[in-house]
């Protein structure tokens, strides 16, 4: 009760200055908030020796640190999730840890085609991208799984949105699991689950024969990306000319529209253990 009369009266109240390690005061004035009455600390409480200076600016600081802790926090917990979504985007453990930088281009095709999937993840990431797709096409050990996982990775990690990695085997077991009498599961919620992510990478299209049903898988998957103007990256060791035949023209001019590109690793074989 006695050190609220005296800072009522402006007066220090010697047994709490004590406890405060408060051995001393005058008169302050800072440019922001005016005269105050500084303290100095002896050392021998919590607070260090000194004079403590402009209250308002020490309790100014401590909300500014406490937001900064808090924004600190914010951004860990987004890391944690986008992290969390990666490791649930099934990437093929070879390439869970594969980035852009991990792809060493053989020659100016190969580097320009890096710069190209690059700017196409920055699309992504900006989400301005009005489901635009992306095709990797050509020879077989340039790198294409690699670039397309990495591609992946980094999407998720800078928009913290799920993504996922399916081979096009996986995409017709799963439809044709649906129509087992122990399926738990319909055709459509495979389809559901297909355009659930925001980024899909389907890999190895075009090792299968391609019948009429498997070109109505594929068309009814990408389809239902294609509503939700969600992208798809589709990977095949396919000749350009060669996708439409086994896709079928619906699917391509989907994946075509609003500016999707086809990329082609036309070069000599990239391969060297670190890629596919």
């Amino acid at each position: 009760m006695g050190s609220l009369i005296s800072e009522l009266l402006g007066q220090p109240d010697e047994k709490m200055d004590h406890i405060l390690g408060i051995d001393d005061r005058r008169k302050g004035e800072c440019e922001q908030h005016g005269n105050f009455i500084d303290v100095h600390h002896s050392g021998k409480g919590r607070v260090s020796e000194g004079w403590k200076g402009c209250p308002e600016c020490e309790k100014e600081a401590l909300q500014a640190r406490m937001r900064e802790e808090e924004q600190q926090r914010q951004m860990e917990l987004i890391r944690q999730r986008a992290a969390r979504l990666v490791a649930q985007s099934d990437i093929p453990k070879r390439f869970t840890d594969k980035g852009f930088d991990d792809y060493k281009p053989v020659n100016g095709k190969s580097a320009s085609v890096l710069r190209k999937i690059q700017d196409y993840a920055d699309l992504l990431a900006s989400g301005e991208h009005e489901g635009r797709s992306l095709i990797l096409l050509g020879n077989v050990g340039n790198g294409k799984t690699h670039l397309s996982c990495a591609l992946l990775r980094d999407v998720i990690l800078r928009t913290c949105k799920p993504g996922a990695y399916w081979t096009f085997a996986e995409l017709v077991r799963e439809v044709k699991g649906s129509w087992r009498k122990s399926a738990d599961y319909s055709e459509q919620d495979v389809y559901d689950d297909f355009a659930k992510p925001e980024l899909v990478v389907i890999d190895e299209v075009g090792m299968q024969n391609f019948t009429e049903f498997e070109q109505t898988v594929a068309y009814e998957a990408i389809n239902a990306r294609y509503l939700l103007e969600k992208p798809t990256v589709v990977v095949t060791n396919l000749p350009a000319g060669d996708l439409s035949k086994c896709l079928g023209e619906r699917v391509v001019d989907r994946l075509r529209e609003n500016g999707g590109k086809a990329l082609d690793f036309d070069w000599l074989s990239y391969r060297n253990g670190s890629a596919a």
